[in-house]
């Protein structure tokens, strides 16, 4: 059966033992790590003393441990950045020491001469030659510490659409570089975007996905919803994954408000039910 893994954002504002003891009970195998009150990822050494904990509660929860969100992976244009680089290869070795499988992320790269972030619409091609550059020495590192890059297709960023986050791996073939396809994310970006169709293009590039539904409207979206309702036909979604022979997590992110028990539990029942149905 597919493991089904909670992303910590879920449990935003809550303690780490919360989230491993409540997704446990209701039939997660696993989770994203996130910054709960009690951890902090936002440096190595945090990152550090997080991964140390969580082994320990997972383990006591019966829970594993699949991915840890660390962002940005930061791409310089003039060696500016080099100090959050070290920072990310450093988390890149812990992850590999703690036997998590997958950093889960977003690039950063700044518009010249200025902090704000450069989108698909705007990107150079020089700018996609920066991505790579930067790629190449963080992937060795990933490589030798067994951990693979998951880059989320996320508002905001380069990889803003799936065409940019697919051109994107096209230039890089290293296995250790996978798509993070959140389905809802692409849906915001794209309204028109055929989710059967990216997920067969990107094919075995796919290394992880993140699972939320939204309700798109004239005037924005709302995913104050459950995974059963909103655009997102998961049905479709999972057998197509199915189809190109996906094995990864089925990771699911709640990211509206309310009492986030009430998601978790109604999505992981239908999500369980699909999986059954399809045999996955």
């Amino acid at each position: 059966m597919a493991d089904l893994c909670l992303v910590g954002y879920t449990y935003r504002g809550y303690e780490m033992e919360h989230a491993l003891q409540w997704g446990g009970s209701y039939g997660f195998n696993g989770i994203e790590l996130r910054d709960f009150n009690d951890i902090d990822l936002s440096t190595p050494s945090g990152v550090e003393k997080a991964l140390k904990k969580a082994v320990q509660r997972a383990r006591i929860n019966s829970m594993l441990l699949y991915s840890l969100y660390y962002a940005p992976l930061p791409i310089s244009r003039q060696a500016e950045r080099v100090a959050e680089e070290r920072a990310f290869l450093k988390v890149i070795t812990l992850l590999g020491e703690h036997h998590v499988p997958i950093l889960h992320t977003r690039l950063s790269l700044y518009q010249t001469g200025e902090k704000k972030e450069v989108l698909s619409t705007v990107a150079l091609p020089e700018d996609y030659m920066l991505v790579q550059q930067a790629l190449e020495r963080f992937l060795t590192v990933a490589e030798q510490a067994g951990v693979y890059i998951a880059l989320e297709a996320h508002m905001g960023t380069l990889h803003d659409t799936s065409a940019a986050l697919l051109r994107i791996l096209a230039d890089n073939p290293s296995p250790w570089l996978v798509a993070s396809l959140d389905f809802a994310n692409l849906l915001i970006a794209n309204p028109s975007e055929d989710l059967p169709s990216a997920i067969r293009t990107f094919g075995s590039r796919i290394g992880y996905t993140h699972l939320k539904n939204v309700k798109l409207h004239p005037c924005g979206y709302d995913w104050n919803i459950p995974l059963r309702w909103g655009d997102i036909n998961y049905l479709r979604v999972l057998q197509t994954l199915k189809e190109i022979g996906y094995h990864g997590p089925l990771a699911v992110e709640y990211c509206g408000t309310g009492d986030p028990d009430v998601f978790v539990e109604d999505d992981a029942e239908y999500l369980q039910h699909l999986v059954e149905l399809l045999e996955m």
